[in-house]
């Protein structure tokens, strides 16, 4: 439920109640479809795929697969938007298993043919295609799907599976409400303030709010780690529901998800992992602390790494084995 549980993330992150939508009979004669689906250049050479990346895949007898997942910071359709959120979820297609990697926004890469830049500014510049390329060929990875949301899509989701339980910090809740306080100027529906610190169930809104957070702790490293929490607690309501969330998958999910992937995609993956018996997800964030430190270059703050150790650290995390990049 690859795609489901991205999605939701995030990042950015909406009440229908599951049980109410649940109840809901739905006509699947009329296939449910994404709100957007793009239509890339499935070219190796397009994505950005390396012949070393391809010829690893044929050696393992069931690859894992790797999806992209955006959130965009943007409040209209009309903004292109920088990618807020950067993940790649891999799915053992066999276990079910699933890792989640945070690549943090700020990190210096090489954005074909524009140079070098933040990571986050690929989307801006040139869509998903550009982004999944950026990040293939940065880390000589095979990722070929994609899927994203906006803050208010994400939010909508949240809300369609009935909100996330989330462990709030009380130095948190100030910053919370004034993200919240942000979004409701622009949907013009007032905010519901959070005052207690725990355990809470946040809604759609508040969920988003809170994965934007990165003025408290480790900075924009800790804000990943609140991003892959909400992500973590929308997979827990959907092996919680089991396969009576299909139905909110269909009528409240997918009308609030761009994406890459064909409904039938997206509704095979999200099978396989309710299936799963796996009970947790892997996670890590990247570029590793050892292995990156800040850099101005022309008076902007960037995350500099060297792109060989980190994607060395990457492949051990999702592949199990680190490589050696030849040259193309």
């Amino acid at each position: 439920m690859i795609a489901l549980t991205i999605l939701a993330i995030c990042f950015g992150f909406f009440q229908i109640q599951a049980q109410d939508s649940i109840a809901r009979k739905v006509d699947f004669s009329a296939p449910p479809v994404a709100k957007k689906t793009v239509m890339l250049d499935r070219s190796n050479a397009a994505l950005g795929i390396s012949e070393q990346a391809i010829a690893r895949q044929k050696k393992l007898q069931n690859p894992q697969v790797n999806i992209a997942l955006f959130a965009v910071d943007r409040r209209t359709e009309a903004e292109a938007g920088n990618s807020d959120v950067v993940m790649v979820i891999s799915i053992d297609q066999r276990t079910g298993k699933i890792k989640m990697s945070s690549i943090m926004r700020d990190t210096y890469v090489n954005i074909p043919g524009s140079g070098m830049n933040k990571l986050n500014s690929a989307f801006s510049i040139g869509g998903p295609q550009l982004a999944i390329k950026t990040l293939n060929q940065n880390f000589d990875l095979d990722i070929r799907d994609y899927m994203n949301v906006d803050f208010y899509s994400a939010a909508r989701i949240v809300d369609a599976l009935g909100g996330v339980q989330i462990p709030l910090k009380a130095e948190e809740i100030p910053y919370l409400n004034n993200y919240l306080h942000e979004l409701s100027l622009y949907d013009k529906i007032p905010e519901v303030p959070l005052a207690q610190s725990g355990l809470q169930k946040l809604n759609g809104k508040q969920a988003v709010a809170y994965s934007r957070i990165r003025a408290v702790g480790h900075g924009d490293a800790e804000r990943t780690e609140r991003q892959r929490r909400v992500l973590i607690a929308i997979f827990d309501q959907l092996k919680l529901k089991g396969k009576e969330i299909f139905p909110v998958f269909a009528t409240e999910v997918l009308p609030n998800l761009e994406t890459s992937m064909n409904t039938m995609s997206l509704f095979t993956v999200a099978g396989s992992i309710l299936n799963s018996k796996n009970k947790t997800i892997e996670q890590a964030r990247f570029p590793l602390d050892k292995e990156s430190s800040g850099k101005r270059i022309n008076n902007i703050w960037y995350l500099s790494t060297d792109l060989k150790t980190t994607s060395n650290s990457i492949h051990k995390f999702i592949y199990g084995t680190t490589f050696v990049k030849t040259k193309s």
